[in-house]
């Protein structure tokens, strides 16, 4: 696994920030809490999700609802880039949907599909990851060297705990246990059986007789079914000759139907020829009535009756604006006497409150009277012009009226003209009809008769038809008794059957728990006598194996790590550090800052380096991420860890300290300050 970038959106002081990883060894640098080991738990997070110890709360950004890691790595020559995504909801924080890019194709996934995607390119075991803790993520690139230390010095129950898991010997106890538990079972299960198969024989011996029996009823039964097969015979040849039959009768009863139809079309034709007659006489009688009626009209000008439509229009018009001029005139007279008669009574103006004058009433009345005699002369001239023009109206009508019925008389004989026409061509159709009637009259009649002669012979047919539908009918009856006969045994030899099958499944099961009996017998005798000694001997070869790789990949950090002459290290079978001085044993507590952290490195890149070798398989091996590896140690020792670097010859290597004298040793140096509750890459 190659790490390209890393980029933090609101993780913990992180509000967006983009860290490029080459490859080599790489220092993060800064203060104490400037936000170093926030990245390396992103990191963590970006690959596996949310984990006991590494939880939302912990990583999304105060006060911030959403929050994301974006990574970009290579796994075998695979371009990966993956998000994960945090979100704040009232009650917690939890991961929503993300997706992974492989080689450009994208894919949105759950946070636990994207886990098992990450999982299958880094060939991680799965079951150690569905674990509390990532064992060989924790264990091969990423350990704090605060708990490596805690691991280290604890209770040797509890370190050999996770050293099983780690290395995948643990299994092995497991199996024993589980296999004593199984045994256990198994002499339960052999009792079941035991009592299970004591009526074997018995079942056999019932088995025996019950086949005999179905053997008789199978051979009745082949001979019903013989018979059965011999009516069917019959059957079929009196079903031959009954088509043979039925195949006269069609022809005869084709003959039948074309004699009705014959029949009917000779009455259809009658009842049309004396139809045709009739109207023949109907249609001369009108040609004849229609010539006497008819008189010849004089063509209307249809232009005039517009004109005269549009004038009388104009004139109705013309009356109904002079009766509104006449009633705004009569409306004007009458609210003139309206104030004459009211001023007349009135003492004071209603509007300015003065006292009105008698020459001032007279005055106004003068005025109206004028008004009045005005309106009055208007209304009169009104009344001469409505009348004239009401005359006028009443002459354009008249005159109209004539010209319509004029126009509508020569309309009529127009049509006259046209009926007549076709009268006299339907006339002549039904005269040539009724000649073409007459002479196919004739010829069905002819017909008729031909057919009728033919269909004499048809009755000796019809009975010889029925004669053999009776012979059919008893072969059929006899052939239905004998498949009764047939359904009856086949329903007993069923029953025989299901009992059969039901002894014979009773049988097999008893005989493969018979054979279950002797496997379990072996089973059992193997796993007591076998397989959990072998299985404890596994434990301990692999243990020992490992126990000796780890035992000197620890003396060899640990002596490049820390060159004094007079103290050294190992490990026990319990994989305990002992610690040596002057060739007597001392405790860890009496060690120094430095020499306490030159233990835990030393355990840590020997852990590295022997899980590597037992999970070759796995994708994270060039990775490595020291998490301030240095605290504690002198100039003097923190100067070999350059040497440390170079010994691991491995693609990255990400260091956090905040050892300025490191700055010289690696490849590629990030800084990071915090300033107001924010990191940033300086």
């Amino acid at each position: 696994m190659k790490l390209h970038k890393i980029i933090l959106e609101n993780i913990r002081s992180y509000t967006l920030q983009e860290f490029e990883f080459p490859l080599g060894s790489i220092l993060l640098a800064g203060d104490v809490g400037s936000g170093k080991s926030t990245i390396l738990l992103a990191l963590e997070f970006g690959l596996f999700g949310l984990r006991p110890g590494l939880s939302g709360d912990s990583l999304l950004r105060n006060g911030a609802k959403k929050g994301s890691v974006l990574l970009h790595f290579e796994v075998e020559k695979k371009d990966i880039i993956l998000q994960r995504v945090l979100k704040r909801s009232s009650a917690s924080v939890s991961q929503e949907p993300g997706y992974i890019i492989v080689n450009g194709k994208r894919e949105d996934v759950s946070p636990i599909e994207l886990k098992e995607r990450v999982l299958a390119l880094l060939h991680y075991p799965a079951e150690f990851l569905t674990k509390s803790k990532g064992l060989v993520y924790r264990y091969t690139v990423y350990t704090p060297q605060e708990e490596m230390k805690h691991i280290l010095f604890s209770e040797k129950e509890h370190r050999l705990e996770i050293l099983r898991k780690v290395f995948g010997v643990d299994k092995y106890k497991r199996v024993r246990d589980n296999a004593k538990i199984y045994v256990s079972a198994l002499k339960n299960t052999k009792k079941e059986l035991a009592g299970k198969i004591f009526d074997l024989d018995e079942k056999k011996k019932i088995y025996s007789d019950k086949v005999s029996e179905k053997g008789s009823l199978e051979q009745k039964q082949i001979n019903i079914q013989t018979n059965i097969l011999d009516f069917k015979t019959q059957l079929e040849i009196q079903e031959q000759i009954i088509i043979k039959i039925q195949e006269e009768l069609t022809s005869f009863r084709v003959l039948e139907k074309h004699l009705v139809m014959l029949q009917s079309t000779f009455n259809q034709k009658e009842k049309q020829l004396l139809k045709d007659s009739v109207e023949m006489e109907r249609v001369g009688r009108e040609i004849i009535s229609l010539e006497n009626s008819m008189k010849e009209e004089d063509i209307v000008d249809t232009g005039k009756i517009s004109e005269l439509d549009a004038s009388l229009k104009l004139m109705y018009q013309q009356l109904s604006e002079k009766k509104s001029r006449k009633g705004m005139f009569q409306q004007q007279q009458h609210y003139a006497e309206g104030i004459k008669k009211n001023i007349s009574t009135l003492d004071f103006c209603p509007l300015c409150n003065q006292k009105v004058t008698s020459e001032h009433i007279q005055a106004v009345i003068l005025g109206e009277d004028q008004k009045i005699l005005q309106a009055q002369e208007y209304l009169k001239t009104l009344e001469e012009n409505t009348f004239e023009l009401q005359n006028n109206i009443e002459s354009t009508t008249r005159h109209l009226e004539t010209l319509r019925k004029r126009s509508m008389a020569f309309e009529k004989y127009k049509i006259e003209r046209k009926y007549l026409a076709e009268k006299k061509v339907l006339s002549e159709k039904l005269k040539q009809e009724y000649q073409q009637l007459q002479e196919e009259l004739k010829n069905t009649q002819l017909e008729v008769k031909t057919v009728q002669d033919q269909l004499l012979t048809a009755k000796s047919i019809e009975e010889r038809l029925l004669l053999t539908q009776q012979e059919m009918k008893r072969i059929e009856q006899e052939k239905r008794q004998q498949e009764l006969m047939l359904h009856g045994l086949q329903i007993e030899i069923q029953s025989f059957e299901k009992q059969l099958l039901a002894l014979q499944n009773e049988i097999h099961k008893k005989e493969k728990e018979k054979e279950e009996l002797l496997h379990w017998n072996i089973l059992q005798e193997w796993i007591e006598k076998e397989f959990l000694s072998s299985m404890e001997q596994a434990e301990q070869h692999i243990l020992m194996r490992v126990y000796h790789d780890f035992n000197l990949y620890f003396q060899k950090w640990f002596g490049l790590l820390l060159e004094e002459e007079n103290l050294a290290v190992r490990l026990d079978e319990e994989f305990t550090p002992l610690i040596e001085q002057n060739g007597h044993l001392i405790e860890y507590t009496y060690l120094s800052g430095g020499e306490k952290t030159a233990i835990a490195l030393a355990y840590r890149l020997a852990l590295n380096h022997v899980i590597n070798q037992l999970l070759s398989v796995i994708q994270t091996r060039d990775l490595l991420i020291l998490d301030e590896p240095t605290d504690g140690f002198s100039s003097a020792q923190v100067d070999r860890i350059r040497d440390v670097l170079k010994e691991l010859n491995m693609s990255q290597i990400i260091l956090v300290s905040h050892e300025s004298k490191i700055e010289s040793y690696v490849d590629t140096l990030i800084r990071i300050e915090k300033k107001g509750h924010i990191s940033r890459v300086i």
